[in-house]
């Protein structure tokens, strides 16, 4: 009885362990992929030395940041607003991150695009943090939501191989 009693304890043990070491990212019933999860990470990191609070993931940012991700990737070009002139907070409105309803509307984006070891998530949260209108961005107290799309595709400005578009959205609703 006491070994059976052992094994139920460390089994919880374990399992408490596992999920201690769970990434503190809300996922907001949206699955990211590995390099949209390692952004959050870093992100959140980024706020967390400048004593900041973490940014929780919002899905319609997710689905906005992936959207313009994809057609950046797609149609080949580098910019905020899209080809067909939607501006970039009209974009984030169209997928669903509305303003109507709330008192406080606020939100920010960052881009960037990377190929081989320039395209580690790291690398692209550490540029967006020595630049200083991206820094402002992620290290924006009023923010509490971010969506994240990171897209692959081949071939970008000189590169024939793979190129990740990165989009980060981020943004506050207050009521």
């Amino acid at each position: 009885m006491k070994s059976r009693c052992g094994i139920v304890l460390l089994l919880i043990a374990v399992a408490a362990l596992l999920i201690a070491a769970i990434p503190a990212v809300s996922l907001a019933s949206t699955d990211l992929n590995s390099y949209e999860q390692q952004v959050v990470k870093y992100v959140n990191q980024e706020r967390a030395k400048a004593g900041l609070g973490r940014l929780k993931v919002n899905a319609k940012l997710v689905s906005a940041a992936r959207a313009h991700a994809a057609d950046m990737g797609e149609n080949k070009y580098f910019e905020h607003d899209s080809l067909d002139g939607t501006q970039w907070g009209e974009r984030i409105e169209a997928h669903g991150y509305k303003r109507d309803g709330y008192r406080v509307w606020k939100a920010g984006e960052n881009i960037a695009w990377g190929a081989g070891l320039y395209s580690a998530p790291l690398l692209i949260v550490d540029q967006w943090m020595h630049s200083a209108p991206h820094r402002a961005v992620i290290l924006n107290k009023d923010f509490k939501e971010i969506g994240i799309g990171a897209v692959s595709t081949q071939g970008y400005d000189s590169v024939d191989g793979d190129v990740w578009f990165f989009t980060m959205d981020a943004g506050l609703r207050a009521k």
